[in-house]
């Protein structure tokens, strides 16, 4: 089973509606002191847990991904991880990507046990 949990932080100020929201704000946000950190931490964070794999071989997780003034390139950020029953994985699009390239519009994720696909999601709109 995979599951993806995504978050897009927009802003330095910590909204004070949502409980959800601003607790994510403040996690995403702890120890950023100047303007400077806080607006390097704008960007898109991806949660990315798994279950029930069998845990012999190596796990990798495919992150592949378009933002908004890069077109139809994609991108792709790989994570290979200890074999595992069960995991999680945090992938960050921030800093100079996400200022300069704009938010990501649509991702796919491949979840891999040695070289066979067990699991994949992807947002409405990566076709």
């Amino acid at each position: 089973m995979l599951k993806i949990r995504q978050f897009h932080l927009r802003s330095v100020e910590v909204s004070n509606g949502n409980d959800f929201i601003r607790g994510e704000m403040n996690k995403r946000l702890y120890g950023a002191v100047s303007l400077d950190e806080r607006e390097a931490r704008k960007g898109h964070y991806y949660d990315i847990s798994w279950k029930g794999l069998s845990g012999e071989q190596p796990v990798t997780v495919l992150f592949e991904y378009r933002q908004e003034l890069t077109g139809a390139d994609e991108k792709m950020i790989k994570r290979i991880l200890a074999p595992a029953t069960d995991g999680k994985v945090e992938i960050q699009i921030l800093g100079e990507s996400y200022h300069s390239q704009g938010r990501v519009l649509a991702w796919q994720v491949t979840l891999l046990e040695g070289s066979e696909q067990v699991a994949q999601k992807k947002s409405y709109l990566w076709d």
